[in-house]
């Protein structure tokens, strides 16, 4: 029993060293898809992730505002991700406006 204890308590020392080292290609590989999550952002949801970032990074804040800050982050990261995401809608609402708009102004010419 003790050596199965020693094995178990081995492997979470082993991935915990894994997790705060991640190799190069899991860094690289982060950092593709913040890029990639990043773009589709609006301007001001993007400055409120990067905010958030860099609360949840710095750490220096209470706890109720550092649960507060990652749960807002991951609201942010869901809507991006859900298939049919509002900001998915909000984008395709915004560019049928655009092209409603065009046509009026077409019109008027």
């Amino acid at each position: 029993m003790k050596h199965a204890k020693a094995g178990s308590s081995k492997e979470v020392i082993e991935l915990n060293q894994r997790v705060s080292n991640p190799s190069l290609e899991e860094l690289q590989r982060s950092h593709y898809i913040v890029e990639a999550l990043m773009a589709t952002l609006p301007p001001h949801t993007k400055k409120e992730l990067i905010d958030l970032l860099q609360t949840l990074a710095e750490g220096d804040e209470s706890q109720i505002t550092i649960d507060s800050a990652h749960q807002r982050a991951l609201q942010i990261v869901s809507a991006i991700c859900k298939p049919n995401s509002s900001h998915k809608v909000e984008s395709e609402t915004y560019e049928r406006g655009m092209g409603e708009r065009r046509q009026r102004d077409r019109r008027q010419k």
